[in-house]
C-alpha cells in the first residue's frame, strides 16, 4: 500500500469545508505541484472563504504565467533546433 504524498494531503486539507480557514491557507501555499483544476474549484465554490479565494486565484495567475513561459521556451528551443 503507498501512502499519500504531502501534496495530495494538503490538497484534501484546502478542499476540506469543516477545516478552519487558517489550516486551509496553510495547506495551499504548501503545495507544490499545483493542480488547475483544484484551483478552480476552490474559486467557483460559492462557500469558499474570500481569504482562500484570494490565494487560489493569485496562485491560479502564477501557474497561468508559469505555463505561458514554457510554452514559449519550448517553441524557441524548437525554432533553434530546426
Amino acid at each position: 500500500m503507498r501512502y499519500p504524498t504531502a501534496d495530495t494531503v494538503n490538497r484534501r486539507i484546502a478542499e476540506n469545508k469543516r477545516l478552519s480557514q487558517k489550516a486551509r491557507l496553510a495547506a495551499l501555499a504548501a503545495i507544490r505541484t499545483l493542480s488547475m483544476s483544484m484551483l478552480v474549484r476552490l474559486l467557483r465554490n460559492s462557500e469558499t472563504p474570500s481569504r482562500l479565494k484570494t490565494l487560489a486565484a493569485r496562485l491560479f495567475e502564477k501557474e497561468i504565467v508559469r505555463r505561458e513561459v514554457d510554452r514559449v521556451l519550448k517553441s524557441q528551443v524548437n525554432n533553434d533546433q530546426a
